[in-house]
């Protein structure tokens, strides 16, 4: 037996005969996995400058001020990638805070190891779908940039409320609306093109649906903020 390449479908050579089969949903989470990590890993030394990061410091700023970070908070960056909001986040926590970056891009967060962080800062590389946490350890969780790039958005979800602490928020944040983004990553093309991040009663729902409460969505010209509280 001989096996073809297929994108869209296994293909199998038996006899002279070919057999078609969808290829499993796995396999296709799996591959768009990988190509967006390629996709992060092959962009992460331009990265900062592709978006302009270093002439926003005024804007990263704002964003965040929308984050109710206090001394000594722990607080999980999720999809931190270069990092460029941990030593704006060390500023609120303090050195008695706990401060952990997280994403799947090695080479992002090897740009993130070099971005100053007085204070300190851990970065690890994981999933997003399976957090290498225990239930309920961080006060506060961000997630900045990096929810339209998850593909099972509600199981993100999940994992990042499983390790948040009772009485903790949850923050989705974009420095544009959900428009502006949606086009945005459309624009770019690739493996981001459909990377869409869903309209707001949507993301009301998914995060409903994770197991927050008190859930507040903003969605205007260059700003969007999701925040819900675990109870």
């Amino acid at each position: 037996m001989t096996t073809k390449n297929c994108k869209s479908y296994i293909c199998f050579g038996h006899e002279g005969k070919e057999v078609r089969k969808p290829l499993p949903s796995w396999l296709f989470f799996e591959e768009k996995m990988e190509n967006l990590r390629d996709y992060f890993d092959r962009h992460a030394s331009s990265w900062d400058e592709m978006l302009k990061y270093n002439d926003r410091t005024s804007e990263l700023l704002e964003v965040v001020s929308w984050f109710g970070l206090a001394q000594g908070h722990w607080v999980l960056d999720v999809g931190t990638g270069t990092g460029i909001l941990l030593p704006l986040i060390r500023q609120k926590i303090g050195p008695k805070g706990m401060l952990i970056g997280f994403d799947f891009s090695f080479k992002m967060l090897e740009k993130a190891k070099l971005r100053q962080c007085p204070g300190g800062k851990i970065l690890i590389n994981a999933t997003v779908e399976s957090l290498p946490f225990q239930f309920g350890i961080f006060d506060q969780i961000i997630c900045f940039s990096a929810l339209p790039h998850f593909p099972n958005k509600l199981k993100a979800l999940l994992e990042m409320v499983r390790v948040l602490k009772s009485g903790g928020s949850l923050y989705i944040a974009h420095l544009k609306s959900v428009e502006e983004l949606n086009e945005f990553h459309q624009h770019i093309g690739g493996p981001v093109a459909h990377d869409l991040l869903p309209h707001p009663e949507r993301i009301r729902s998914l995060m409903m649906e994770s197991g927050l409460f008190e859930i507040k969505i903003i969605n205007q010209p260059e700003k969007f903020l999701a925040q819900g509280s675990k109870i």
